[in-house]
């Protein structure tokens, strides 16, 4: 009877590490909707920042200056082009989550976020002409820019954790 119990112990042993090994080839992607889903609520989000830090002159560049290359810098401020700038917001944070995904979601260090912002902020500051800057708005921008990838960073991070975590449970 001692014999049966300690095959019964090893199979299920052998059982849970191929769950675990599973697991770990499973935790490398976090999902497209994940993905998707964290890029809506940054546009949102981060949309009505911009929009509120432009509205309140901290910053030249509202939520239409992400749609500067289908229109002039003159109709920036426009209706259409917010609802423009806003798309394009949409689909440079999916391609942002995404490639953090890709890159970081391994990595459990809070500061990734930060430094993917910075990050953001210097390809940002090569099409926007950061030398120009005066100083109201590159702190306006870094500040934008470091919350922005924190919270990419942060919530991906986040997700990513979670879902490992639920699939080691359900495996249990």
């Amino acid at each position: 009877m001692e014999l049966e119990i300690s095959k019964t112990g090893r199979k299920h042993k052998q059982a849970r590490v191929s769950h675990t090994e599973e697991g770990r080839q499973r935790s490398k992607r976090i999902s497209t909707t994940k993905i998707l889903e964290v890029a809506f609520w940054g546009t949102i989000i981060w949309g009505l920042v911009r929009l509120m830090v432009h509205f309140l002159n901290m910053t030249p560049y509202g939520v239409g200056a992400f749609a500067r290359p289908f229109i002039n810098i003159e109709d920036e401020n426009t209706f259409a082009s917010v609802c423009l700038g806003g798309i394009v917001l949409f689909v440079e944070t999916a391609v942002a989550s995404f490639v953090f995904s890709l890159l970081f979601s391994r990595i459990r260090a809070w500061w990734l976020g930060l430094v993917y912002g910075a990050v953001m902020l210097g390809i940002a500051g090569f099409f926007f002409h950061i030398g120009n800057w005066e100083i109201a708005t590159l702190s306006t921008e870094g500040a934008w820019y470091l919350t922005f990838g924190l919270f990419i960073g942060m919530t991906i991070i986040l997700e990513q954790s979670d879902e490992n975590h639920a699939w080691n449970e359900s495996t249990r």
